[in-house]
């Protein structure tokens, strides 16, 4: 009787039920239901016919003709006044200039909004007046008391991310503004187009600007800078040493520095050392798969954060892929950074833990030369090809804003980088913005000198001391969460001047993240006193590793919520987050790592063992800091809008050019300028790979 009821019940529940979901099952769905959407889609009628706003109108009243009638310079006039005339009579220059701005397209309700026309025509336009290409930023908003919500939802695809015109551009996208591509004559300026649509589109509700650093015109000349000159007489140096290091290498080891340098620059030799994968006696177990697969985690993460620079004809699909539950896991991408601050606390802290057990003390100097070597000749080289070399390479619509102006900060700000000090003056003018975390990572090294010293020699002292200052760094995070309203973790709808407080305020600043290095530092020390060490049983081992990835899945997925579509910012919950995030991810890394040095980690010793993560840990570097620029390379000389798809997270052409270029310039600067280190300054025993 009871097993008839429970199923009568059911019936009831599934009638009911229909009214409220019904399943989709669309052509596309085993391509779109893992990211795009979900089996079951629950219906939402509420904004069913609530806009219902004449479109047509609009479209009928946006200016076709977009040239400075009224431009600050007589020539501009002039030109502007021909190019109607020449449009009149078809002339095909003006045709080309007309037909190469962008028209309102099909599919803006699909976020196909951002409209770039033919940057190649305009630029190719060489007859009586030549072309310029500008690309213009429009904001409007069709919401709010007007009652079209849900258009404004749709025309800005869901406002993933929210911004305005004035927002820096050049790293964190612009996504709320509408990027429209316009021809005109290159005797006109941006202020003169800016003031043209501004007067034209005014009575739309559209405010528009137009930056001189977005317009493009053909065959610029760049003049040669200091800085550009002393750029290539760099590469050229090296490359020059890369070649007599090649070509007179003979196998056998130099007798003088000067051999020795050569050797160091040899492209045989260092190709050797890099597929070389045998283990080293010195090396720790674990740090290798840590290392790989949070690298892997943040690269995506990057990635994600580039393409929303660019455009797609379905652009609203990318807001709602990255607002399902799932897309947490790329929303969590500070618990990445978190783990290469542990590998990095608990590397240093065990190579100052040998030296104090062979000599009692730390040469601070010689520690921090080394620590020099080891991140600035990679760092340094890049900073000069992006600033200097990169800009003259291509261009396209967003190439001046994603490169040119990144070049521009570099100029103005490169010598922050120099000193390690860039971390502290905020992203919207740091040179390569994603190496703020070098510039933790060498405070925290150099505060952390002192720190072991003391807990050598005072063991409870020291220990009270890291406590407290990991408690300390705790509070900060919470209390500046709370006081300038920031995230640590992206939420859905997070504006941009959000984003740029949260990096100011907390994100990398070394005060606000040394809790996790710490935890690290700690958990170097346990090992090193190896008293901590317990015997398992393999049933204990399972439980013990069950409880530690029910830790990190927890950590990373706990704060979902805060991702899906309408979430309001509470201050509570996000500084919880940020407070308390580092402790639980340190807990999860620690007690991996720990299972992972004593030998449990069972049938995971395969993965935990690539020797994929050995050879990836010897280029993890030099991944680290070419994938941003390599990124923003492919935003900058795209020309049209694309089809958006979840795999275009994974473009495997990108992917391979990464590694390439990882490759070559690991054996090509890396490489060669910690073998100097070596010649010249330090022991050949001094373990500099270690990060």
């Amino acid at each position: 009787m009871a097993a008839r009821a429970c199923v009568l019940l059911c019936l009831v529940c599934a009638c009911a039920a229909r009214e409220c979901i019904e399943l989709t099952m669309k052509n596309s769905l085993l391509s779109e239901s893992i990211f795009n959407g979900t089996i079951f889609k629950v219906k939402n009628n509420s904004y069913v016919d609530s806009a219902k706003v004449n479109i047509l109108e609009l479209w009928d009243r946006f200016p076709k003709i977009m040239v400075p009638m009224n431009g600050t310079s007589q020539q501009c006039r002039r030109d502007s006044r021909l190019f109607l005339d020449s449009l009149n009579r078809l002339e095909l220059w003006a045709l080309k200039m007309y037909d190469a701005t962008a028209k309102p397209p099909s599919g803006i309700l699909s976020g196909n909004a951002n409209q770039y026309g033919d940057f190649d025509e305009c630029l190719a336009i060489d007859g009586a007046v030549r072309g310029k290409y500008c690309l213009a930023s429009l904001q409007f908003n069709v919401g709010g008391e007007k009652g079209y919500d849900h258009l404004d939802y749709l025309i800005h695809s869901g406002h993933y991310i929210r911004s305005n015109v004035t927002d820096m551009g050049h790293r964190v996208p612009r996504f709320s503004s509408i990027l429209w591509g316009v021809c005109i004559p290159s005797s006109c300026s941006s202020f003169d187009l800016e003031d043209e649509l501004s007067l034209k589109m005014s009575d739309l509700g559209i405010s528009v600007k137009v930056q001189n650093i977005m317009c493009t015109v053909k065959n610029v000349t760049r003049p040669y800078s200091l800085g550009k000159s002393l750029a290539i007489t760099f590469f050229l140096a090296v490359i020059l040493l890369l070649s007599l290091g090649t070509l007179f290498d003979d196998g056998r080891d130099g007798e003088t520095n000067f051999e020795k340098l050569l050797n160091a620059f040899s492209l045989k030799r260092n190709f050797r050392r890099l597929f070389d994968l045998s283990d080293s006696q010195s090396s720790v177990k674990g740090i290798d798969v840590f290392r790989g697969t949070n690298a892997f985690a943040l690269f995506i993460a990057h990635k994600s954060v580039a393409m929303a620079h660019s455009p797609y004809t379905n652009k609203t699909s990318y807001s709602e892929t990255f607002s399902m539950p799932w897309a947490v896991i790329g929303r969590s991408s500070i618990v990445y950074t978190d783990s290469f601050l542990y590998l990095s606390g608990f590397l240093n802290a065990h190579n100052l833990l040998q030296d104090l057990e062979k000599t009692g003390t730390i040469n601070m100097k010689d520690r921090l030369l080394a620590r020099w070597f080891r991140l600035f000749p990679m760092f340094l080289s890049l900073m000069l090809f992006c600033t200097y070399i990169l800009p003259s390479i291509n261009n396209g619509p967003q190439w001046n804003l994603v490169v040119e102006e990144h070049s521009r900060v570099c100029q103005n700000n490169m010598w922050k980088s120099f000193l390690f000090i860039h971390n502290y003056f905020g992203f919207e003018e740091m040179c390569l913005t994603h190496t703020h975390q070098i510039g933790i990572d060498m405070q925290l090294y150099a505060a952390t000198l002192p720190l072991m010293l003391i807990l050598w020699k005072f063991r409870k002292v020291g220990f009270m001391l890291i406590v407290g200052i990991a408690v300390a760094s705790t509070v900060l995070r919470y209390l500046a969460t709370h006081w300038y309203d920031i995230s640590m973790f992206v939420y859905y709808g997070i504006s941009v001047r959000k984003l740029l407080d949260a990096a100011r305020y907390s994100y990398i600043l070394p005060t606000h993240r040394a809790t996790i290095y710490l935890i690290g530092v700690m958990m170097a020390y346990l090992i090193k006193s190896k008293k901590s060490h317990i015997n398992l049983s393999r049933t204990q081992a399972g439980l013990v590793w069950v409880l530690c990835l029910a830790l990190g899945v927890y950590t990373i997925v706990s704060p979902y919520k805060m991702g899906l579509e309408g979430y309001k910012y509470e201050h509570y919950p996000a500084a919880m987050f940020a407070a308390i995030t580092p402790i639980l991810w340190g807990m999860f890394m620690c007690m991996a790592h720990w299972c992972i040095c004593h030998d449990y980690a069972g049938v995971g010793t395969a993965f935990v063992e690539s020797r994929v993560f050995k050879f990836f840990n010897k280029i993890a570097y030099s991944v680290y800091l070419t994938q941003f620029p390599i990124f923003f390379y492919n935003v900058g000389v795209q020309r049209h809008s694309e089809h958006y798809t979840p795999l275009l997270l994974f473009h495997v052409p990108e992917i391979a050019v990464v590694l390439v270029v990882s490759i070559l310039t690991t054996v090509a600067i890396e490489m060669p300028f910690n073998q100097l280190y070596r010649i010249y300054f330090g022991k050949s025993q001094t373990k500099l790979k270690d990060k």
